[in-house]
């Protein structure tokens, strides 16, 4: 049954159903995680038992596992197949590019609040390495993991004011920000330069975030430039220790 509807549906119907059937298996099984049907440890059901259990192709579950695995949810054992290994999602990303953000930011979601125009205080402009009194578009925003019970990052993005006629056209959902100024305004990213730092939750952080205050967080800066070299995006996110690992491969 489910064959002949992928079979009937319009030219690129089908990859979207196929996209929209394993997030909402992906959803399925991530609720059996934090529900407790499926504990730290257990075995996770075969690509054959998910197929025949949710009459969906082994495509839909490879995509829907890999999902999982990307969360940090599960993992595969080699000998003993794909394990639980961990009841809430934690966030593992390698940014390498401008696609591992674009990846990052599809795998969550992005709740803005609306932009407001300001001059950076001597405080944010020493974070951001930026003239103080610097007139920037201020948005801050959550990013949420679905399935996960808490925020993974509070987010304070910074737009050119260059970019004013698009700022109101800016919304919360999966896409980057930078993304939605390359489709609303053109831009084209040529540079990102990034810092980690190691931190404490502040005060507004840890509300945010749900933690402790001061504790252990991870702070990202990127400042976006466009192709020309010019400062186009700036953005500084806390992500509490526990919910987001960072990886990087070096090549000798």
């Amino acid at each position: 049954m489910h064959v002949q509807q992928a079979d009937s549906m319009p030219p690129g119907g089908r990859e979207r159903g196929q996209r929209a059937r394993y997030l909402q298996l992906a959803a399925e099984l991530r609720a059996d995680i934090a529900e407790g049907r499926l504990n730290t440890g257990d075995l996770v059901p075969t690509e054959s038992q998910l197929t025949a259990r949710f009459g969906v192709s082994r495509f839909t579950v490879r995509e829907a596992l890999r999902q999982l695995s990307t969360d940090g949810l599960i993992r595969r054992k080699r000998g003993s197949g794909t394990i639980v290994t961990a009841n809430s999602p934690v966030l593992e990303q390698s940014f390498s590019d401008t696609r591992s953000i674009l990846q990052y930011a599809a795998s969550s979601t992005f709740l803005i609040e609306p932009a407001v125009l300001l001059h950076l205080s001597p405080a944010m402009a020493r974070l951001l390495k930026r003239p103080e009194g610097e007139p920037w578009f201020h948005i801050r925003g959550l990013r949420i993991m679905d399935g996960a019970p808490e925020p993974i990052a509070v987010t304070d993005a910074f737009i050119h004011p260059r970019f004013a006629p698009h700022v109101p056209a800016l919304q919360s959902g999966e896409e980057a920000l930078f993304s939605q100024l390359h489709r609303l305004a053109g831009l084209a990213v040529g540079k990102v330069a990034q810092e980690i730092q190691a931190v404490a939750a502040t005060t507004a952080e840890a509300l945010a975030l749900h933690v402790p205050v001061r504790a252990p967080c991870l702070r990202i800066l990127r400042h976006y430039f466009d192709e020309s070299g010019a400062l186009a995006e700036m953005s500084c996110s806390v992500h509490p220790g526990e919910r987001f690992s960072y990886t990087m491969a070096i090549e000798g």
